[in-house]
């Protein structure tokens, strides 16, 4: 017994733990990706085995913190981030058994106290004698796993068995033939409305149903109040009023006289006083069957067996997880049993009441920018009354629920928001995130810490320390074909984009700017067919229309493309307007906008980004973006666009209103004199009404001529072909010693210290027109890390010159990634929930992450390839430069896990903060937790025997980062979800990608046996 306890929770069984752990969720999400969201929670994330894996980590993890004396004084920040590994876990706990979310309606003017709870219930209710006997059970339903359900209840002194038979996902009603059913027939109706009121339903023996004010009823007596069908060898039907019958196939009327059997057939029309019908269909003997359908907003059926007594009966219950169903019902043993699946509503101490819903469009259009719900809220009990605006990331918190704006109604009069009653789960996880943070930071500098031990072994204790309090102080933010194209001149363009214009933020930036960003968001192109940014913005203005027929505006969706009639990856703007001129997407916007963000689907989230594009081009046609006249009588500095009203007179008001259009005259007739006397008049006027706000004229030509050089596009090459020839060169040196590597590698580090004092003076340059640090969103964070690279190379190259060579490449890969066309800047209203402070720490940290991961794996190839070139000669050299290269991969693996664990916990509290959930398992965080999973494991495989040797270490290293490329590629393109950019099959998998395999499974391998024949007893990893 003692063994299996020992091997239980040995450090073995916890590489395996976590190993199983890092599989389960990841499978997860491909599951989820295939058969859906419950599917994936019914398998995995809610299934019982999934609690015993976490709760077997946990205790593993409490039984190594006592076994390795974590709780020293010399370990305490060991310590503190491990045991706040079992925080987070009884977090969220609390959380999943505790805790609860839901939706709450509201109309305007309405005021409610109930929430439906996201979670669906089988609830059972039973009568007898006036007992009363309820109960509710939580179920997940899915299509690839049987639903169990299996109740025993007592009232009365009788025992009802309930017991689940079959469950129907989105079901299908279709009539089958069946000897014991009953007659039925399948109709239609028309109103007098015409087509616009037809309606088809059915009809059984022994019911009825009113139809466009006509009662009809299937069986029984004929009667004054209603028409009468009924069924022996024929289908007759009796009617109170004269009507008559017409073949389908023409032909004059059959006059039908009232009151009076007539025999009736399918495929004919009989006209009623108020409608008309046709029996589509007549069943003599049938019964209804359920079946699964395509629609996947249809309510699921479940057919249920009671058993009371010597009865036993069938009850068909219908219900969907996202509204709360009426029950059905049926008798049995002299007990009322009452059952109903689907969320449940659930009453609130305290009320709200909606006042008034707000929705705010984009200029000139129907989309929506951001929503909001100013509601009152209601406590009677503590007489509490507070008016409040719910708006994203402005939540309302009271009495431990926090509600958030959610979405809306398509009638914009009532509002969703979602509920969330957490409070002690909150806490408690969100003291684990804090314990975490403090221990991993204090690690960094704890004197007796591996981190430190390593850094002394390889001679860097203090640089390291100082790289990474440098990161981790500096990422938090400071408070076609050619066509011929309808092109102004390049001089009178870079004229107008010197002029300065007011951006939706309110930031003063010159035009330069402006349309940079514009053509960027647009295209997702620097350039347009080789034009400049301004060229094409300043053209676009002055020729609107022969612009809306230019295929500029980028679709990434091939689904989408093909709905619009689009060949290729670009579209014009007319290619979203119908023949009448209306917008082809309007329903697809408006559907896609009243979801909540965490159901958006990939389509849906590619709907709101192409809707954005097609604003922002409608904006640049009508000249919204033209802010570039100030209101000399505004005290907030407002800057307005020819077309808005201004508080002008005389020829100020006149300038204002022509000049632009003016301009554009000059342009088209070829008058460039006047087209620049128009420019630098606007010039004189901005500078005339505007002179004390406006950016000073050096910071004008400095913010042009950092989007003219565009350095950080320029220096990724040079970075790239400069890290790779040095590796060359440096693995030829340890062949041949003797090779004059010593003039080289000063060469490089003065051509890469000249790139670096240029990547350093445009991040300065970027700082100072901003007026904040430069990295506050996406792109920035990137070329951050990039200097943040490159900086660690120069400090490491006293220490190994592979250090340098491998940073050098690893800047110009992230500048290479900084600049591909998904990196958007922002020049419009974003979606609201991205505008939080917590989610810029998030991606800063995580982005930052990647870059020293990234580094442990190079380091880990370039060791795989010293490995191959290990002989009798030089094998103490490699080894030495080996250890010397696995010690700082070490080094930067533990940095980047720190980071990555705390971006990923970060990116829960922005979660929490935006829509009140801090864990989804949404597939972005799940993979980023299988990240955390994979370098938690390599980093503790030398405790674990077999796995200690350095060639270990640095394949897993290597491979390892896979992980990561999953995370940040693999997940937005292969699997659904909210950072999914796929919609149904996913894009082919890159040629690149199958020979870079390839060739990475052909260095581990030789690299393995060539490590095996020149070390007999491998070198290990020092535990």
């Amino acid at each position: 017994m003692n063994k299996f306890l020992n091997f239980l929770f040995s450090m073995q069984m916890m590489g395996v733990l976590i190993i199983l752990f890092a599989f389960s969720i990841g499978t997860a999400t491909f599951i989820e990706n295939d058969f859906g969201t419950p599917a994936a929670r019914a398998l995995v994330y809610d299934a019982w085995w999934f609690e015993l894996l976490l709760l077997l980590l946990a205790i593993n993890l409490v039984v190594n913190i006592f076994r390795y004396k974590l709780y020293k004084k010399e370990k305490w920040s060991i310590f503190l981030f491990h045991a706040a590994f079992i925080v987070i876990f009884i977090g969220s706990g609390v959380t999943r058994y505790i805790g609860y979310e839901g939706n709450m309606h509201i109309r305007e003017g309405q005021t409610t106290n109930q929430i439906t709870t996201m979670s669906s219930f089988i609830d059972v209710q039973l009568q007898a004698n006036g007992q009363i006997n309820r109960e509710s059970e939580k179920v997940t339903v899915s299509s690839v796993k049987t639903t169990e359900y299996h109740n025993r209840l007592d009232i009365d002194n009788k025992e009802v068995e309930i017991s689940l038979r079959t469950l129907i996902l989105n079901a299908q009603s279709t009539i089958a033939q069946s000897m014991n059913g009953k007659p039925i027939m399948e109709m239609v109706a028309v109103g007098n409305e015409g087509m616009s009121g037809m309606q088809s339903f059915t009809l059984e023996y022994m019911d009825q149903k009113n139809i466009s004010g006509n009662l009809l009823s299937f069986g029984g007596p004929a009667n004054s109040n209603s028409v009468v069908f009924d069924y022996t060898d024929s289908l007759r039907m009796n009617s109170p009023f004269d009507f008559s019958e017409v073949s389908m196939m023409g032909g004059d009327p059959i006059a039908m006289d009232a009151n009076k059997w007539h025999v009736i057939s399918p495929k004919k029309l009989y006209d009623l006083k108020g409608s008309k019908i046709v029996i589509k269909n007549f069943f003599p003997a049938a019964i209804y069957k359920y079946i699964q359908g395509e629609d996947k907003n249809a309510p699921s059926v479940l057919v249920f067996d009671v058993k009371s007594g010597n009865e036993h009966k069938e009850l068909i219950v219908k219900g969907a997880g996202n509204y709360v169903s009426a029950p059905s019902n049926l008798s049995i043993n002299g007990i009322d049993v009452a059952i109903a699946y689907g969320p449940k509503n659930i009453e609130i101490p305290f009320s709200l009441q909606l006042n008034k819903f707000i929705l705010d469009r984009y200029p000139g259009s129907n989309s929506p920018s951001s929503f909001a719900s100013e509601v009152t809220l209601h406590d009677k009990k503590n007489g509490i009354e507070q008016n409040h605006r719910i708006f994203m990331n402005n939540i309302l918190k009271y009495e431990g629920y926090r509600f958030f704006q959610a979405s809306y109604d398509t009638d914009e009069k009532g509002t969703v928001l979602s509920v969330n009653h957490d409070h002690w789960g909150m806490m408690i996880t969100y003291f684990g995130y804090f314990i975490l943070m403090l221990g991993m930071a204090w690690s960094l500098i704890n004197p007796f810490t591996r981190f430190k031990t390593l850094g002394a072994k390889s001679k860097s204790a203090k640089t390291i320390a100082v790289l990474a309090f440098l990161v981790a102080g500096s990422v938090l933010p400071a408070s076609a074909q050619n066509e011929v194209l309808p092109i102004v001149p390049l001089k009178q363009s870079q004229d107008f984009g010197k002029l300065l214009v007011q951006d939706n933020g309110g930031r003063f930036e010159p035009i330069n700017t402006m349309a940079s960003e514009i053509v960027r968001k647009i295209t997702k192109k620097n350039k347009f067919q080789g034009y400049p940014a301004e060229q094409v913005f300043l053209s676009m203005i002055v020729n609107p229309q022969q612009w809306q027929t230019v295929a500029m505006i980028k679709v990434g969706n091939a689904d989408l493309a093909k709905e619009l009639g689009i060949s290729g990856k670009y579209g014009s703007f007319q290619h979203f307007l119908n023949v009448q001129g209306q917008y082809k997407l309007s329903q697809q916007v408006q559907n896609a906008y009243s979801l909540k963000p965490s159901q958006r689907s990939a389509y849906d989230k590619e709907i709101i980004s192409v809707d954005e594009r097609i604003n922002i081009t409608y904006m640049v046609f009508t000249g919204e973006f033209l802010k570039l006249f100030p209101d000399p009588n505004d005290d907030m500095h407002a800057w307005y666009n020819p077309t808005e009203p201004i508080h002008l007179s005389g020829d100020d008001s006149l300038f204002v209103k022509k000049s632009v259009l003016m301009l554009g005259q000059a342009l088209n007739n070829g008058d460039y004199t006047n087209a620049d006397n128009y420019i630098a008049g606007i010039k004189t006027y901005q500078n005339r009404f505007a002179q004390n706000v406006i950016p000073s004229p050096i910071k004008q030509k400095i913010e042009i001529l950092y989007n003219n050089v565009n350095i950080f596009k320029r220096l990724f090459p040079y970075y790239l072909l400069i890290g790779f020839f040095l590796i060359v060169f440096l693995v030829i040196q340890i062949i041949h010693p003797k090779f004059p590597m010593k003039w080289i590698m000063r060469s490089a580090m003065l051509i890469l210290g000249i790139g670096f004092i240029l990547h350093t003076t445009g991040l300065a340059a970027r700082w100072y027109i901003s007026g904040h640090a430069p990295w506050s969103n996406g792109f920035e964070s990137m070329t951050y890390v990039a200097w943040a690279c490159l900086l660690s190379g120069f400090i490491f190259v006293k220490k190994s010159d592979f250090a340098l060579a491998a940073t050098s490449v690893l800047a110009g890969l992230t500048l290479f990634v900084a600049h591909l066309s998904w990196m958007s800047p922002e020049v419009t209203n974003l979606v609201p929930v991205l505008k939080s402070y917590w989610l810029t720490i998030h991606v800063a940290i995580i982005t930052a992450s990647y870059g020293f991961l990234a580094l442990a794996a190079i380091l880990g190839m370039i060791n795989l390839f010293l490995f191959n070139l290990q002989s009798k000669k030089n094998l103490e050299r490699i080894k030495g430069t080996v250890t010397d290269l696995s010690r700082i991969s070490e080094m930067t693996m533990t940095i980047g896990l720190y980071f990555l664990t705390i971006g990923t916990f970060l990116g829960g509290i922005w979660a929490n903060e935006s829509w009140g959930r801090y864990w989804g398992w949404d597939p972005k965080e799940t993979w980023a937790l299988v990240s955390i999973l994979v370098y938690s494991f390599v980093l503790h495989m030398r405790f674990i025997p077999g796995l200690k040797s350095v060639y270990s270490f640095n394949i897993a290293s290597v491979w390892g980062y896979s992980s990561i490329l999953m995370t940040y590629f693999g997940v937005n393109y292969y699997l659904a979800g909210m950072h999914s950019y796929a919609k149904g099959d996913p894009v082919p998998v890159p040629t690149w990608v199958y020979y870079s395999i390839a060739i990475l499974l052909i260095l581990s391998l030789t690299a393995y046996f060539n490590y095996k024949k020149h070390n007999s007893i491998p070198e290990e990893i020092e535990a």
